[in-house]
């Protein structure tokens, strides 16, 4: 019975040994794979100037999404089963700083892992404060603003006011004639900024056909300066082709995963 009992303790010590080394050999399997995924993503985007983490992120991720290298200005379309389906040149953020009106602006294009949050048909650009700031900048101008409780009096006798949702001017004799669209409300060496909610802080066509916006007031979109793709100009979101832009528009869903690294 004794040498009966040995054999068995034998026998059954086994089992857990090969099941030791059957977890060891699984572990290191999974290893080897993130690895050679981790290095496919690397292939497809260099790690120069990127978020290793958000790379590694972003091979990981079973979903259609997009990637974006800020340092290589590229933008990918990648199917949910790793294959490039766009690979495309995009403009980024500048870098650049500005300050102005007591406030500061750094122009660059966050990264991290976002989300598409919302898509346009002919977006319209709303003009931020700082788009003002850098016109008085670069035109050697004073800047100030105009609003529904805060009408400004001219040297001529006009008067500029907002009413509704329109800026002009007011006459001597009481005629209201509203501020040209397309033009800069200047006088006398002053740039004037409208107030949010006018008509005159639309502008329409600046961004091309589509808007994927992707959080934070940053979005992917086109632009009528071509020129521009494929180079750090932008204050902080992406412009692509008109041809690339409309593919990721129709191809990438609300909810697509956005990895910018």
């Amino acid at each position: 019975m004794s040498g009966h009992s040995t054999h068995h303790f034998t026998f059954a010590g086994a089992p857990r040994s090969a099941r030791r080394w059957w977890i060891v050999l699984v572990v290191l399997i999974a290893l080897v794979v993130l690895g050679a995924r981790v290095l496919l993503a690397q292939t497809r985007a260099p790690a120069a100037g990127g978020s290793t983490s958000v790379r590694a992120a972003a091979a990981q991720s079973t979903e259609l999404r997009i990637e974006i290298s800020v340092a290589r200005r590229r933008l990918w379309v990648v199917g949910a089963s790793g294959d490039t389906l766009l690979d495309a040149p995009v403009a980024v953020g500048s870098g650049r700083t500005l300050r102005g009106e007591g406030h500061r602006w750094t122009f660059a294009t966050p990264r991290g892992i976002r989300t598409v949050v919302s898509k346009e048909v002919d977006p319209v650009w709303l003009r931020p404060d700082w788009a003002y700031v850098e016109v008085a900048r670069d035109n050697h101008l004073r800047l100030d603003s105009v609003s529904a409780h805060r009408p400004r009096p001219w040297s001529d006798g006009r008067t500029l006011v907002v009413r509704g949702t329109l800026v002009g001017t007011v006459d001597e004799a009481g005629t209201f004639e509203v501020w040209p669209m397309s033009d800069e409300i200047v006088y006398d060496d002053v740039l004037y900024m409208p107030p949010i909610g006018t008509e005159h802080r639309a502008i329409h066509g600046a961004l091309g056909a589509y808007r994927l916006n992707i959080g934070d007031a940053v979005g992917i979109h086109g632009t009528p300066d071509r020129r521009s793709i494929g180079r750090a100009v932008t204050h902080g979101c992406l412009r692509l082709r008109d041809a690339d832009l409309a593919f990721v528009y129709e191809t990438v869903p609300v909810g697509a995963p956005v990895f910018i690294y």
